[in-house]
């Protein structure tokens, strides 16, 4: 035992505590200045000295080459390596995985784009499995080549088969539940999952999720399914820009804001396609979410989950009640409203909750769709 940790043993509780904490920091700082050779290095990683320097031709790692042209190798370089391990192990390819490292904020759209993939892969995987076991089952023994193409014809196509393996491929509950949650939440979650406390709002969060209405489910996949990853990087982006960019507002961007709004409102009367867009959102995605028998009340774990949301949610309703609805009030309002309410008819709502939709969907889907 070192002379400094002894030491720590006679102090007061308090400042041991507090020496403690400097003395782990110290261990923890030494750790990661640490660096070794490409040897010890395979032998912490257990890849080899090929697929090292290859991930490093990759950008997967950038260790610090010394005078003689020798690399050295961090705790970090070390981490990343046994990540990308992991990440081959899933198929991932190398271009994929250099991309998730330098835009960790974008993994889950990645990830959600290889289990896709790999469920289509097991869906063909399982039809063909099928289609073998109908030929065999249909092959006499010692049977002649006659034979084994009537058995072949019976096979392929085979409804049931095809049905069979679509069955075994569908995605599980936990997975729709957490692939919606990200639909509607992926914005505010910037929280990391370090606390008892967040791990268990996660939960609750896909616990809601999963029991949520068909027709929530099915609006949010007619709208966001068939997006291209493409799509969805810069569908993300437009999300988390729109709400961070609230907690930034000053009085000047309140007020351009609440002039966005009602601008956004007079234009569902002189643009009959735009209308036709939010009346299809409102109606696949709004109007499930607002009925009183949805489950859907994230409010209270978005608030232990993100930084934003709390900030991001105060600001919109100050806005709305400051500038957006006392004009409603005024002359011009009254008829903008009373034009809303004929052209929208069964999908007129000014509600905050359909304000924030409005919203969104004009900063975000409606911009990179139309």
């Amino acid at each position: 035992m070192s002379f400094f940790s002894l030491s720590l043993l006679t102090l007061p509780l308090g400042k041991s505590l507090y020496y403690k904490l400097i003395y782990n920091f110290f261990l923890l700082s030494k750790e990661m200045r640490i660096t070794m050779k490409i040897n010890e290095v395979m032998k912490r990683t257990g890849l080899s000295r090929k697929a090292i320097y290859v991930y490093e031709e990759q950008g997967l790692l950038s260790p610090v080459k010394g005078e003689q042209g020798y690399r050295d190798y961090s705790v970090k370089d070390v981490e990343q390596l046994l990540l990308v391990a992991k990440l081959r192990e899933l198929d991932i390819p190398l271009n994929d995985i250099a991309q998730l490292l330098h835009a960790p904020e974008e993994t889950d759209i990645l990830m959600q784009k290889h289990l896709t993939q790999m469920q289509k892969r097991l869906e063909e995987t399982m039809r063909k499995l099928s289609q073998m076991r109908t030929i065999l089952y249909n092959l006499p023994p010692n049977g002649q080549l006659d034979d084994f193409i009537k058995a072949t014809e019976i096979a392929i196509p085979d409804e049931m088969a095809i049905a069979s393996a679509r069955y075994l491929s569908e995605d599980p509950t936990l997975s729709s539940a957490r692939r919606l949650t990200m639909y509607m939440n992926e914005a505010f979650l910037d929280m990391p999952l370090d606390t008892p406390e967040r791990w268990d709002a996660w939960y609750k969060l896909l616990d809601q999720m999963d029991r949520v209405s068909p027709q929530i489910w099915d609006g949010y996949e007619a709208c966001y399914g068939s997006m291209t990853v493409e799509q969805k990087y810069k569908d993300y982006r437009l999300r988390r820009a729109l709400v961070v960019g609230y907690t930034k507002f000053t009085p000047e961007d309140e007020e351009k804001k609440g002039e966005e709004i009602i601008s956004n409102l007079g234009r569902l009367l002189s643009d009959p396609d735009y209308l036709e867009r939010w009346r299809r959102y409102y109606q696949l995605v709004v109007a499930p979410s607002s009925r009183k028998d949805s489950v859907v009340n994230p409010e209270e774990l978005l608030v232990v989950l993100s930084t934003v949301y709390f900030s991001y949610n105060s600001e919109f309703n100050k806005i709305m009640d400051t500038l957006v609805y006392p004009y409603f009030q005024t002359e011009p309002g009254r008829r903008l409203c009373g034009q809303l309410k004929e052209v929208l008819r069964d999908d007129h709502d000014l509600s905050p909750l359909a304000m924030i939709y409005f919203d969104f969907w004009n900063n975000t889907l409606e911009k990179l769709m139309a």
